[in-house]
């Protein structure tokens, strides 16, 4: 994505801009450019010695809030504002120059400008043309933009480089990957290098897993929260509750009926009939009880009458016999 030297200078930028004094990680953190030592031992590899003035500490913080004002423009989504600061610190870069970098496998560029001529000086001198010696690139190292000479101080070194790294992030259309942290308590920036573009979180301060875990323990107590519980109402309270149910128009109300009544005036969900409209089958027994009897009588009364007629026929066929 980006060149082994822009790699660089952009981690050295981040490294500076995290010195400042503010929430990282968590925690409230105090100024950490405090001396030249701390200078030194931050930003190592630059030419800070022990014995750098003051002045040198001020033009570095001073370096760091415009270095930090370019990050915070590009997270935010604002590209003129960071292209306007970042033309801003290309304005006191000086002269530019195109040479070799001092280390190709991504050493400092304190002294490019003289090194550079003086490896392709050296390599044109042994006649190397397309392999590398030890003492010049080869013919694919590829070559880098410096402002840098001999004899600038450190600092104008760094403000150079750092102008040339974010210049080279605008060219590729990549400020949007300048981000900073999304954790909690945190201002740190980074690059995100990701190819989709994903990297929420910095790697100083172990952001991202402080957010998941925070995440897993807000799931764990909404989940575990016990519901609230509902005070207990009276039956006049649950009745009240229950909606009324609207009248049709031209309806009288009507006195609410038992369960058993409104059961036997219900018709059946299956639209057969009620089974109180049925015929009794006790009824249909006593009445063919009552049959039976009527017959029983009839035919007792029936065989009574004609044992009268047997006898007085028999009386009368005596009379006569006798006569």
């Amino acid at each position: 994505m980006f060149s082994v030297t822009t790699s660089r200078r952009l981690a050295h930028a981040a490294t500076l801009v995290n010195t400042a004094p503010g929430p990282h990680g968590g925690h409230e953190v105090s100024e950490r450019l405090t001396d030249a030592a701390a200078l030194k031992t931050t930003l190592p590899g630059w030419g800070f010695k022990d014995s750098t003035p003051t002045s040198t500490l001020r033009s570095v913080r001073k370096l760091r809030s415009a270095v930090a004002d370019v990050w915070e423009h590009a997270a935010e989504r604002d590209l003129e504002a960071a292209l306007e600061g970042i033309n801003q610190l290309m304005s006191g870069a000086g002269p530019l120059h195109v040479t070799f970098p001092e280390d190709p496998d991504g050493g400092h560029e304190a002294t490019t400008s003289g090194s550079g001529r003086r490896g392709a000086a050296a390599s044109k001198a042994s006649g190397s043309s397309g392999t590398s010696t030890a003492s010049g690139p080869s013919e694919r190292t590829p070559a880098v933009l410096t402002a840098a000479r001999e004899a600038d101080a450190p600092e104008k070194v760094l403000s150079s480089s750092i102008a040339l790294a974010l210049t080279d992030v605008a060219l590729a259309g990549e400020l949007t990957r300048l981000r900073t942290c999304s954790g909690e308590d945190c201002t740190n920036v980074f690059v995100d290098l990701t190819r989709n573009r994903s990297k929420q979180f910095c790697d100083e301060a172990n952001c991202a897993n402080r957010a998941h875990v925070k995440a897993y323990r807000s799931r764990r107590a909404g989940s575990s929260a016990p519901e609230p519980a509902r005070a207990p109402q009276s039956v006049d309270a649950e009745a009240a509750e229950k909606p009324a149910k609207a009248e049709k128009p031209g309806q009288s109300a009507q006195p609410a009926k038992s369960k058993k009544t409104a059961k036997a005036d219900a018709p059946d969900q299956a639209g057969k009939p009620d089974k109180s409209d049925k015929p009794d089958k006790s009824d249909g027994k006593e009445k063919a009880k009552d049959k039976d009897k009527d017959r029983a009588k009839d035919n007792k009364d029936n065989k009574g009458s004609k044992d009268k007629k047997d006898k007085s026929g028999k009386k009368k066929s005596k009379k006569n016999k006798k006569k």
